[in-house]
C-alpha cells in the first residue's frame, strides 16, 4: 500500500508542482537514463525525445529540466566530444568543429574544448594518422602521387591544409 501511495503522491507532485504530465515524467526518466550513460547535448536529446514520441513543447520542458538537473551540460559535452574525436577517432579540428556546430553547441564551448588539446599533441595525432595511411600506399606509386593522396585523405579527416602541407613537407620528401 505504501508503494501505491508513494507513487500516487509522486505523480501528483510531478503534475501539479512541476507542470509535467505523467507521460512527460516517463519521458524525463527515460531521458535521464539516456544522459547518464553518455554525455549528450540538447540537440541529440531533443532528437531522441522526438523519436520516443514527445511533442516539441514536451521536449523543451524535459530538456530544460535536464539542464537544470545537470544531466545536460554543453560545456562538458564539448570537452568529452573533442577528446573522443581527436584522441580516439583521430579526427582533425575542422571536422570536430563542423560536427559540434551541427549539434548547435555554442562556439565559446567549442573553442574552450579545442584549447585543451595542445599543438604538439595535435601534430602527433596528425603524424600518426598520416604514417598509418602512408604505409597502406604501394611503394611502386610515385611519391608525388602518394603525397597528393595523403593530403586529400587528411583533409577529408578534418585536418587543416597548412598543417597537412607542413607535415608532408617535413616527413614525406622524395625518396
Amino acid at each position: 500500500m505504501l508503494n501505491k501511495f508513494a507513487h500516487s503522491y509522486f505523480l501528483y507532485f510531478c503534475i501539479m508542482v512541476q507542470n509535467l504530465s505523467e507521460e512527460e515524467m516517463s519521458l524525463l526518466a527515460k531521458a535521464e537514463r539516456y544522459c547518464a550513460n553518455e554525455e549528450q547535448c540538447r540537440t541529440s536529446v531533443r532528437k531522441k525525445l522526438c523519436d520516443w514520441g514527445a511533442t516539441p513543447d514536451s521536449s523543451n520542458k524535459i530538456v530544460n529540466r535536464l539542464i537544470d538537473q545537470g544531466f545536460i551540460d554543453e560545456r562538458r559535452y564539448a570537452r568529452a566530444y573533442v577528446s573522443s574525436k581527436l584522441r580516439h577517432q583521430k579526427w582533425g579540428r575542422l571536422k570536430v568543429i563542423y560536427q559540434l556546430r551541427s549539434k548547435q553547441v555554442p562556439p565559446k564551448f567549442i573553442t574552450e574544448a579545442l584549447a585543451e588539446i595542445t599543438d604538439e599533441e595535435y601534430r602527433n595525432i596528425l603524424l600518426d594518422v598520416a604514417n598509418t595511411k602512408w604505409a597502406s600506399y604501394s611503394a611502386s606509386e610515385a611519391t608525388a602521387k602518394r603525397r597528393s593522396k595523403l593530403a586529400t585523405f587528411l583533409a577529408s579527416r578534418g585536418y587543416e591544409s597548412p598543417e597537412i602541407q607542413a607535415m608532408i613537407a617535413e616527413h614525406y620528401t622524395d625518396e
